[in-house]
């Protein structure tokens, strides 16, 4: 049995965890509930249901540059003042704007160049998630643009369409900058997805949007801070914000409506229903479409990973997209079963949008890789430790080291492992205490397994971030794109505050 120390708004909690009977018990200290046991096969909601009220604020869809546009891309990484609740303004940073920044359009085969004006006060990078780019490109945290400096990307892109992500990697304080509001998508489009007869109106049936949780004090978010607890569990908070918008809603075609859904939160998983309990299509995953569409009526999706989904319409009637916040750490624990759901968007069908688009029967020809030609196996072990005392903030301990992978934290200086260009590796991930979102640069992979199992129908598709834990998850790779020394890839958990306190390595492709 395994001790973990977790703090909860019902007070302080211990936790332990039976692995063979799977069973959760807590000993309670200050909420007066005493000792509770669950099975895992037989949890239950305190909360069956939740009424919303209708939401008040339009959805706030990010502008969209289109690579074809004839110019050069030039983006702006600025401080901001956004306005979350009605005439009340927060201290933010966004791209071209106040939060997040615009959704940039590129295309398989064509070079996009992208020049980022750092107007901050202090240096950051900016990192292309999922892209298939050199690592003189990849933007990770040997790549700064210091205060007052532009940096051109060259992006040359190889890979099929998909729906990636740009954000800071800037070394310990990637968690605070994303926070701050620096975050915004890229598209990429090819052959097959511009002849589909797929939704494909940016912001009217092709709908962006990028889930984070933030905190609130009198309508001001709070300022990033966080505790070695904090840093621990991932930061999670307690309002939902989409595309920079609270209690959203967008107005939809009666048809088919497609939603790129990306996690941009710094710790939080959501698991995604429809009010209706209806289900719904999973079409892509990270790196793109999956080989059919796949009917589901929830979907869970871990910070850093995105997904493509159809919602059918044709009914005429109105549906909202629900989000149950979760821990990296189950959602067996306890306080789950007092949380409702969070309203993501509320959809109004409005009869004046012409609906357009179909569900295609076929959507990609994925063509799994070869075991057998697997040259090289890797072992990833992903590992907490403990830092400070509870309640003292990050400011006044080091945190850096508080994380490792194989029982080394993130050293700029070390080089972890060497890959080869074109090279099939085979890649076994495991996580200690918790779910960790591992994400790696330079390439997609298929899943091979997870904890023994084949990876479910709506899985089976090119990702680069995949939800592991304490069992192995077997992935399958090889990189068709270089990175040096001066500019190594990297690999890590997507949980900001674990990457920042070193779960982190970084390798070579030559």
């Amino acid at each position: 049995m395994r001790q973990i120390k977790s703090l909860s708004h019902l007070g302080k909690q211990i936790m332990v965890i039976d692995k063979s009977k799977r069973n959760l018990m807590y000993g309670l200290g200050g909420a007066g509930i005493g000792v509770l046991a669950l099975s895992a096969a037989n949890r239950f909601s305190f909360i069956s249901k939740t009424t919303f009220k209708a939401a008040s604020n339009e959805l706030r869809i990010p502008p969209l540059l289109d690579s074809r546009n004839g110019q050069n891309i030039a983006i702006d990484i600025q401080d901001g003042k956004h306005e979350f609740f009605p005439g009340i303004l927060s201290q933010t940073k966004g791209f071209n704007g106040s939060y997040l920044g615009p959704t940039i359009r590129m295309y398989k085969g064509e070079t996009t160049k992208i020049t980022f004006n750092n107007l901050l006060d202090e240096p950051t990078t900016i990192h292309g998630h999922g892209l298939h780019v050199d690592g003189r490109w990849d933007g990770g945290p040997q790549n700064i643009i210091k205060p007052g400096e532009k940096l051109e990307y060259q992006l040359n892109i190889i890979q099929q369409s998909g729906t990636s992500w740009y954000h800071p990697h800037f070394m310990g304080k990637t968690a605070e900058h994303v926070h701050a509001g620096l975050a915004g998508m890229y598209i990429i489009e090819d052959q097959n997805s511009l002849s589909a007869n797929l939704p494909k109106r940016y912001g009217i049936d092709d709908v962006p949007l990028v889930l984070q949780d933030r905190t609130f004090i009198n309508g001001v978010i709070k300022t990033y801070s966080v505790t070695p607890e904090q840093i621990m569990q991932g930061l999670q908070e307690d309002s939902l914000v989409v595309n920079g918008t609270i209690n959203a809603y967008k107005d939809v075609p009666k048809g088919w409506v497609r939603l790129r859904l990306l996690n941009g939160a710094n710790a939080r998983y959501y698991k995604l229903t429809l009010d209706n309990g209806g289900s719904f299509y999973k079409i892509a995953t990270d790196g793109g479409f999956l080989n059919k569409p796949v009917p589901i009526s929830e979907l869970t999706i871990a910070p850093g990973e995105r997904n493509e989904i159809m919602i059918d319409f044709s009914d005429g009637l109105d549906k909202r997209l629900l989000a149950d916040f979760q821990s990296p750490e189950g959602e067996e624990f306890f306080t789950s079963l007092f949380t409702s759901s969070h309203s993501v968007l509320e959809m109004r069908v409005n009869t004046q949008l012409e609906p357009r688009g179909s569900l295609p029967v076929n959507l990609n020809d994925i063509r799994p890789y070869n075991i057998n030609d697997v040259k090289v196996t890797r072992h990833f072990e992903l590992q907490m430790g403990e830092g400070g005392e509870e309640g003292q903030s990050n400011s006044s301990m080091d945190t850096h080291n508080m994380f490792s992978i194989n029982g080394r934290s993130m050293d700029m200086a070390f080089i972890n492992h060497e890959s080869k260009k074109g090279q099939l590796e085979l890649w076994k991930i495991s996580g200690e205490n918790m779910r960790h979102p591992f994400h790696m640069h330079g390439t997609s992979f298929l899943i091979l397994s997870q904890n023994g199992n084949e990876p479910k129908p709506e899985d089976q598709g090119w990702k680069d971030t995949v939800n592991v834990d304490e069992g192995v998850t077997e992935v399958l790779l090889k990189f068709d794109v270089t990175a040096d020394s001066q500019s190594p890839f990297m690999y890590h958990c997507h949980i900001l505050e674990h990457e920042d306190a070193g779960m982190m390595g970084q390798f070579t492709v030559l």
